[in-house]
């Protein structure tokens, strides 16, 4: 439980996940593999930090806008999401996440986008009990905040880049035709995807353990700041790459798969429409969770050739051990722990 507890918790704030054998795979390229999305870092003896990386790309022999893979936490600091919601507003066109509830449309830039009617969040951030989000309960417990109660998405350069709901089902049939069934016949459905929104909307027995889980949490200063340590520490040692997590079982790993490179695939799909379309000296932002850059970037450098030039880094969150009373033995003692976890689902 401990296991499933700390990758479901790093999973849900960096929206990542692996390979997977539906999509087309990576062509080889000699380019060195992709530096990480996030960190650690350690202002003073006293603060940790988690940062997330939006990387700059510039096409290597053509001429054309230049793209940015700006990584993003699904929980964090309101000062962290004003910055990105600056940066965001600065760029020609934001290709986000965001699973469709219709089908999946291309955009003219400065088209207006409406997001209400065209797209709802993806199932990683999203909720369907009586208004209850996993995420954003999470966020609350941590004293953060949840990106999409944050980000300001009513934006003309805004477009959804994402899959459908029925897109993904489909995938994880192995079926892209499949007529799937309606609620309540779970012939026609995928139980580990059925098990993923259950939780996130709290109706399991599982999803409503995380509910208490995460109350409990929130009632207490101290387990809220070894929480958001072991958070830090997690998803600082993935650094954006869920490819390595090879340990989790098989239907997991093919839900996680389908999570992160087939809706990849869909952006890198966009991004060369997009290029095509945006004016050379404009730009164009990928606004996905940091699980999907490692393959993005992968994509971006093979399909688009474009090549890594800038990094921005920005704090999603911060820990202040001596203000939460957390010694430096239970620092190294999570520390220990998640290490111990994360090589467990790398090997």
């Amino acid at each position: 439980m401990r296991k499933l507890l700390l990758f479901v918790l790093a999973a849900l704030a960096a929206g990542g996940c692996a390979t997977r054998p539906v999509a087309k795979p990576i062509a080889a390229q000699p380019l060195a593999p992709p530096a990480p999305y996030t960190r650690v870092a350690n202002p003073d003896t006293n603060t940790v930090q988690l940062q997330i990386a939006l990387r700059k790309f510039v096409p290597a022999h053509q001429r054309g806008p230049a793209i940015w893979l700006a990584g993003t936490m699904h929980v964090g600091e309101p000062a962290y999401y004003h910055e990105v919601q600056k940066f965001l507003d600065k760029q020609t066109v934001v290709l986000y996440e965001g699973v469709n509830t219709g089908s999946h449309k291309n955009h003219v830039p400065g088209a207006k986008v409406d997001i209400k009617t065209e797209s709802s969040p993806p199932p990683e951030m999203s909720s369907t009990n009586a208004g209850f989000s996993m995420q954003s309960q999470l966020a609350r417990s941590l004293g953060l905040v949840f990106q999409l109660d944050v980000i300001d998405y009513d934006r003309t350069n805004f477009l959804n880049s994402d899959l459908s709901i029925l897109q993904i089902q489909r995938l994880m049939l192995d079926d892209p035709t499949a007529e799937l069934a309606q609620p309540g016949e779970p012939t026609r459905s995928n139980p580990t995807f059925d098990a993923l929104l259950q939780i996130m909307d709290g109706s399991s027995f599982l999803g409503s353990m995380f509910k208490m889980g995460i109350q409990f949490i929130g009632a207490n200063p101290k387990l809220q700041a070894l929480t958001k340590l072991t958070l830090i520490e997690a998803v600082g040692q993935l650094k954006g790459d869920f490819s390595s997590l090879r340990g989790v079982p098989p239907d997991l790993k093919k839900l996680l798969d389908v999570l992160i490179q087939a809706r990849n695939e869909n952006v890198i799909k966009d991004l060369k429409t997009e290029v095509k379309l945006v004016p050379k000296k404009g730009s164009i932002a990928v606004f996905y969770g940091t699980g999907h850059m490692d393959d993005m970037e992968k994509r971006l450098t093979s399909e688009l050739d474009y090549r890594p030039t800038d990094d921005i880094w920005l704090t999603a969150f911060a820990v202040d051990m001596r203000t939460a009373d957390v010694s430096p033995g239970e620092v190294q003692m999570m520390r220990n722990l998640v290490k111990w976890q994360m090589g467990e689902m790398q090997q």
